[in-house]
């Protein structure tokens, strides 16, 4: 059972006699017979008949909308000036509506055309898999959320509630928001990951929850039937839940079994609430307004949020097992969990691109009246209109220019900001000097902050290198105490003595046991480090750890301090042409703010102006006149002018007005009337700002030391491991070589043989390298070694890990 979406509903029109008045404006302003045109015209009432009949519905309905507006548009172009009585029905209220503009006749038409397009889509089989039903579902709805985006655009004075702005702009966040659920059905279907579908879950009931926020205003209640409000409440709460569930088993699967099971539980609640859908809260609909919702769309609903009930919970009983079992964590709290990311998919798709689609074209067809106006004359207006286009882009940029200026300038000289530091001219009290929200929030953080455990271990980690150290060292010695005693035999038994120098045979080994030694004392000084770095912010984060209040009371101290003045600097200048200067300063601020607007209120004047000019009849009067158009446009173009004059002065009054306020605030902070309040105001937030960075600086250094700490003491565990291993190592190399040893000396002298051990593939100039064991060497940085393999030869144990570093 697929999820019910919402259609909306059709626009009711009277019957339309369009021939007439056409026919009049043939005679009056082409001067030719409308007999030539009869079955134009004909064909023209003929559309708009049946595209209004209640009997064309589905795409039939649908092509004949499109065909009909297209109609319209022609009309529009050929005939401005027709005026007729048309009349229409809000959509929701049915209140009738009459004009007599062909754009509120377009501007219907192209809501009935979201209605009837929204109307298929709702109808389509999404579970249908071996079908597109469901991409056309989708398009579906982003191409009627085109269409009302386009009529918010175009058509600024909507006589009827179902054409303002502000419900049209509600229709195309439901159109989009339904698009997104389709889009996400499909996401789950196709079996994609639980992070995606966690973020477009998210994006849905966050899409559905703002149109219900929305609807719950007092004025949206007579405009939006009570149905539809109560539908994306619960669709809110079900979205929520299925967010929650996909994104509990991200967590899980990243071992983040607290937030996790958290989620669970909340996904598991919000089920439940929407699960609370009935039909006891579901009002009923006008009859009008019944073929908005399917007939069963409780049953589908109590299905759907039902089943995410039964998932919710298993989820949540495994969850549970789970924890008790192993991990034994405590669930987060629902205001504790990390908000889930949003994707949003669903845009609309603008009606210019749907009316550009071949099989649309094939819809609508050629022009019904292309004979009654010459070609070159559209030509010449549409040439006109992207020229009018240009002008309005030009001074939109311009503007917008302009207007990104002013906090350009505005942030440079630290405005209005820097006004606060005169309030006490005006007698207002000096602000007071208190933590900032980072501060207070970094003190709630670490309020229960173990400080004593911290000190135990950076205690314990500065005794935790000399007993590796000495493991190390101890087996150095015992290579170097081999090296000597085999040096000895050779000397003692000569040339038949064959047992390789120790320095050949634990080469590799001596190198592991040297970078272990050099790691570790890298390490120690790190540690080290720790310990002063601690010894240093230990004050200030023991301040954060005493928790708001006790800040609070540290920052007004502070502040007391600061602010003590020597009674010589106190300034007893009269403070009367300080305030002046300080409300001339305000007065140029507050005017300098309130220009984009101004520049606004210019530009859509001249929007209105530009768009209220058609010069198809002057194109048509002059159309016989050879090379008209270029002079017909000059002149029509330059009737803009002094508009953009208007813009243009405006423009640089502001910089103008920039460069006053830059001057008067200069004068007004060398005043010597403002000593007195500017020394107050810096003193208190002087104190406040570099509190606020001495104890951010603590905050960082806490956080940076907690995480060296447990990367310090995972590597010293690595590290013992290691010696201990390399330790032993040297400890059966030294004794092997020693039992051999012995064993030559039992030997006669003549069948002595340390066959055993064969020579060194090693050169002479090597072998006494070798032996300078106190030379001084550079060892080379710790690198990050793997960890060691299984079963590692006796001398090539892995080498130490690299200290972590703070």
């Amino acid at each position: 059972m697929q999820s019910p979406l919402i259609a909306l509903p059709l626009k009711e029109t009277r019957d339309l006699d369009l021939v007439k008045p056409i026919a009049e404006l043939i005679v009056k302003s082409y001067e030719q017979s409308p007999v030539k045109y009869k079955e134009e015209l004909e064909r023209i009432r003929q559309t708009r008949k049946d595209a209004m009949s209640s009997a064309n519905s589905g795409e039939a309905g649908r092509d004949l909308l499109f065909a009909y507006f297209h109609m319209l548009e022609m009309i529009e172009l050929r005939f401005p000036e027709l005026k007729m009585n048309f009349q229409w029905n809000d959509a929701f209220t049915r209140t009738k509506v009459k004009q007599d503009s062909v754009a509120f006749e377009k501007a219907c038409t192209i809501f009935n055309m979201a209605a009837r397009v929204t109307s298929i889509s709702v109808q389509w089989n999404r579970a249908d898999s071996g079908s597109d039903a469901l991409k056309r579902s989708y398009n579906g709805f982003r191409q009627a959320a085109g269409f009302l985006e386009y009529v918010k655009e175009s058509f600024m004075y909507a006589p009827s509630d179902d054409l303002q702005g502000v419900m049209l702009q509600s229709l195309v966040a439901l159109l989009l928001a339904q698009a997104s659920e389709i889009f996400l059905e499909k996401t789950i279907r196709d079996g994609k990951g639980g992070g995606l579908i966690a973020k477009l879950a998210s994006h849905t009931s966050h899409a559905y929850g703002s149109l219900y926020a929305e609807w719950s205003e007092p004025s949206a209640s007579t405009r939006v039937p009570p149905a539809w409000w109560i539908v994306v409440h619960y669709k809110s709460r079900y979205f929520a839940s299925v967010a929650q569930l996909y994104r509990a088993k991200v967590d899980a699967a990243a071992s983040q079994h607290a937030i996790a099971l958290g989620r669970y539980r909340l996904a598991h609640t919000l089920a439940k609430e929407a699960h609370g859908f009935s039909p006891l809260v579901m009002p009923s609909l006008s009859f009008h307004l019944r073929s908005t919702l399917p007939n069963d769309t409780v049953a589908a609903l109590q299905h759907i949020f039902g089943a995410q009930v039964t998932m919710s919970m298993e989820a949540l009983r495994e969850a549970e097992r789970e924890n008790d079992l192993v991990y034994h964590e405590r669930a987060l709290e629902p205001d504790a969990l990390p908000a889930i990311e949003q994707t949003s998919v669903a845009t609309p798709i603008s009606i210019r691109e749907t009316f550009s689609q071949p099989e649309v074209q094939a819809i609508l067809g050629p022009d019904v009246l292309r004979t009654l106006v010459p070609l070159g004359v559209l030509e010449s207006a549409s040439i006109f209109s992207e020229e009018q286009a240009k002008l309005i882009r030009a001074e939109s940029a311009r503007i917008d220019a302009a207007n990104a200026q002013i906090p350009e300038s505005l942030s440079a000289l630290h405005l209005p900001e820097a006004l606060e530091r005169y309030g006490g001219l005006e007698g207002a009290a000096p602000r007071e000097c208190v933590p900032s929200d980072a501060v207070l929030s970094m003190a709630q953080e670490l309020s229960t902050a173990p400080l004593s455990r911290m000190e135990r271990v950076i205690d314990t980690l500065l005794k935790r290198a000399p007993p590796i150290v000495d493991t190390i060292q101890g087996a150095l010695a015992d290579l170097d105490e081999d090296a000597r005693e085999c040096e000895r035999a050779r000397v003692q038994h000569g040339a038949t003595y064959t047992q390789p120098p120790t320095a050949s045979v634990a080469r590799t080994l001596r190198r592991d046991l040297k970078n272990a030694l050099d790691a570790l004392n890298a390490a120690r000084e790190n540690d080290t480090d720790v310990a002063h770095l601690w010894q240093e912010v230990a004050p200030d984060v023991r301040v954060l750890v005493a928790g708001p209040s006790e800040i609070r009371q540290m920052y007004r101290e502070k502040a007391r301090v600061s602010g003590s003045a020597n009674l010589l600097d106190t300034d007893v200048t009269d403070t009367a042409p300080a305030r002046e200067l300080l409300r001339e300063t305000r007065t140029l601020l507050d005017a300098v703010t309130a220009m984009p607007q101004e520049r606004e209120n210019m530009l859509e004047s001249f929007k209105q102006r530009v768009r209220s000019d058609d010069i198809s009849r002057v194109l048509l009067l002059n159309r016989r006149v050879p090379n008209a158009e270029t002079s017909v446009f000059q002149h029509e173009l330059g009737k803009y002018l002094p508009m953009q004059c208007q813009i243009t002065d405006h423009i640089q009054l502001q910089r103008q007005r920039l460069a006053t306020l830059k001057d008067a605030l200069q004068r007004l902070e060398s005043h010597p009337g403002t000593m007195d309040v500017r020394r107050a105001f810096d003193a208190s937030q002087g104190t406040a700002h570099d509190v606020d960075a001495r104890l951010s600086k603590a905050y960082e250094a806490y956080t940076e030391i907690q995480a060296t700490l447990a990367k310090a003491h995972a590597f010293y565990n690595d590290m013992a491991s290691q010696a201990d291993l390399l330790a032993s190592s040297a400890a059966r190399l030294v004794a092997e070589r020693r039992a051999a040893r012995a064993d030559y000396a039992e030997r006669p002298a003549a069948s002595a043989d340390l066959a055993p051990y064969p020579r060194a593939s090693t050169t002479l100039a090597e072998d006494l390298a070798a032996l300078h064991m106190s030379a001084p060497r550079t060892a080379p940085a710790p690198p990050s070694w793997p960890a060691p393999p299984s079963g590692s030869a006796v001398d090539q144990p892995a080498p130490p890990p690299r200290p972590p570093r703070i």
